[in-house]
């Protein structure tokens, strides 16, 4: 057992140290996210940004055979504050939770946090044809860290189980 009370097997180490810092998962995806929102970015500023069309999510391509848009819509992420604060909810929850469940059951968690969306959006696309691109999970991942640590504090000394059904219920609304 490490300090943190988590065992000490690969699944939990960092992947790498960068500078002495550890580098986990959480911290790959959003360099990721973040590189595609650099792309995405000079992209729309040559005014490229409709050849960004094809990464992003439409239910009726898909179910016209563009097999890859569930995969890539996440790669359109434009600049912006919401952005910027789900990149910090996912290093800060997504760190967390990766830590409790080790990096390859966080890395399928995510994956299906990442797919859930398209997937129920491509059922439906015959009835009701959708379209979106951007980045999601960050939300998710909060959830899971309220679940597995529903009594930690956050801002204002609000718990998380609290802040997560709050949340929940307002964006259910």
């Amino acid at each position: 057992m490490n300090r943190y009370g988590f065992g000490t097997s690969e699944e939990h180490q960092p992947v790498l140290w960068w500078r002495g810092y550890p580098v986990y998962a959480a911290h790959f995806i959003v360099g990721v996210l973040v590189a595609s929102m650099l792309a995405t970015t000079l992209l729309l500023f040559a005014r490229l940004g409709p050849h960004l069309d094809w990464l992003g999510f439409s239910s009726t391509a898909v179910l016209h055979g563009q097999v890859w848009r569930p995969f890539t819509y996440g790669l359109v992420n434009a600049p912006s504050i919401s952005f910027a604060l789900d990149m910090v909810m996912i290093i800060w929850f997504g760190r967390e939770v990766e830590r409790a469940f080790g990096r390859r059951s966080f890395l399928r968690l995510y994956a299906g946090i990442y797919l859930v969306k398209p997937v129920i959006f491509t059922a439906l696309g015959l009835w009701l044809p959708t379209s979106f691109s951007g980045e999601v999970g960050a939300f998710a991942l909060f959830v899971a860290f309220a679940t597995l640590h529903p009594d930690a504090p956050l801002i204002f000394n609000i718990l998380a189980k609290w802040a997560a059904l709050i949340l929940i219920g307002i964006i259910s609304l």
